[in-house]
């Protein structure tokens, strides 16, 4: 009989250790998830298309290709993906070379968690005079490469029915 009391006093203990570990695992669960903050991401994104648009109108296509993770996929209409940071570097000179000066970016949406954010928005392309040669919508897939948000996957299509100025860019396969 004294065996079977030790016995159940054995079971409850470990019974209460059990389900006290599983607490403690699970407000380290929730702990780890309340540590993303989709503000701050959403304030990188933000200062991350700023240096875009600004690098793009300086004419810089390493700083713009810099927003971009080393594995990144751009996407757009009429084209074969652009892929890696060598290559989208080459594209993006190109575009310019092709007269295109001004890249405007409009965010409308972003939501994610700590693994990929994604990002909703409008673009318009510009030549050096301020004509407008091609606008659109676009879905960028950010990951975090370094500690920093960058584009991992970047597609965006054309709201014109024939974008020429589009059309005569040859990416780098």
């Amino acid at each position: 009989m004294r065996g079977s009391v030790h016995l159940k006093y054995c079971c409850i203990f470990a019974l209460v250790i059990s389900f006290c570990c599983n607490e403690n695992d699970k407000i380290s669960i929730e702990k780890s998830a309340s540590v993303f903050d989709i503000k701050q991401a959403e304030a990188s994104i933000t200062q991350s298309n700023e240096h875009f648009m600004k690098s793009f109108k300086a004419g810089d296509s390493l700083a713009v290709a810099s927003c971009y993770t080393t594995d990144a996929k751009a996407m757009t209409a009429n084209m074969p993906s652009v892929s890696g940071r060598n290559n989208i570097t080459h594209f993006i000179s190109e575009t310019i070379k092709n007269g295109v000066k001004n890249f405007n970016l409009s965010t409308t949406n972003i939501w994610g968690d700590s693994s990929i954010v994604a990002e909703e928005g409008t673009y318009k392309l510009s030549d050096s005079i301020g004509k407008q040669v091609d606008k659109g919508k676009y879905i960028v897939l950010w990951k975090q490469e370094a500690g920093n948000w960058k584009m991992f996957r970047d597609i965006w299509t054309t709201d014109l029915p024939d974008s020429a100025s589009i059309k005569n860019l040859t990416p780098v396969k």
